[in-house]
């Protein structure tokens, strides 16, 4: 997940540690699903297997990320008609087409990944090394 300190991450987790933060770091964190999930591939084993704990119990925080992306996607979506049907008019409105259509895949690409590290951290599978 992200390669920020373990317990920063967690200290993230309380509203009053966030409002401190920069503007630019509060929509960071408010656009990122995995910004504060702890990295679970570097460490020892034990901070490894600690990591994966603490992502597991912690999977419920993808949930709002999930339906965030998701209406951002949705938007997005309903935003590349309009703008088509502009740029069908004058050539001017393709760059605009082109930008909101990108950003609907994105949107897509990280609902997607979102909901794959979901159903991930749920289930049982065996710890890996």
């Amino acid at each position: 997940m992200t390669g920020g300190q373990d317990h920063d991450v967690e200290s993230l987790l309380k509203g009053e540690e966030r409002a401190r933060l920069p503007l630019a770091r509060q929509v960071l964190l408010y656009l990122d699903p995995f910004a504060l999930f702890m990295d679970a591939s570097r460490g020892p084993r034990h901070s490894r297997e600690r990591a994966l704990r603490y992502n597991r119990s912690m999977r419920w925080m993808l949930v709002p990320y999930l339906r965030r992306w998701a209406l951002i996607a949705a938007s997005l979506l309903l935003g590349i008609v309009p703008t088509e049907a502009m740029a069908a008019q004058s050539p001017v409105f393709i760059i605009p087409t082109a930008a909101i259509a990108l950003g609907c895949c994105i949107a897509l690409t990280v609902t997607a990944l979102t909901g794959a590290v979901y159903l991930l951290l749920g289930s049982s599978g065996s710890n890996h090394n």
